[in-house]
């Protein structure tokens, strides 16, 4: 669903206009661009949503978010880099699957994919 500044301000009501378009130029949104302006999707209403969280509700200091949004999204590119290998490992054979969890296992890995 594609998604107007003022549709992003009447859904999310903790979000000022001002913050909303500091955000997107800062790059910490990044919404398509379409021919009257940023068009959002719900990625970055949650995104917004998150950025609202961040800064207000636990009043995270500006310089800080950058940090913070660079580990949040390191930690979803790992999860799903995680979630391709584990469809992977679900399509190899039985004793593949059990090669790959022995393996961990002797790694010190406690809970098996």
């Amino acid at each position: 669903m594609s998604l107007t500044e003022q549709m992003v301000l009447a859904r999310v009501r903790r979000l000022t206009r001002r913050d909303l378009r500091h955000w997107v130029q800062a790059g910490w949104v990044r919404p398509a661009m379409g021919q009257t302006g940023p068009v959002f999707d719900e990625i970055d209403v949650a995104r917004l949503r998150l950025l609202c969280d961040l800064r207000k509700d636990m009043a995270l200091p500006p310089d800080a978010l950058p940090v913070v949004l660079t580990l949040i999204d390191r930690l979803h590119e790992t999860r799903r880099g995680l979630r391709l290998l584990m469809e992977a490992l679900g399509d190899q054979p039985e004793d593949i699957r059990r090669a790959v969890i022995a393996r961990m296992q002797a790694r010190g890995t406690s809970d098996p994919p």
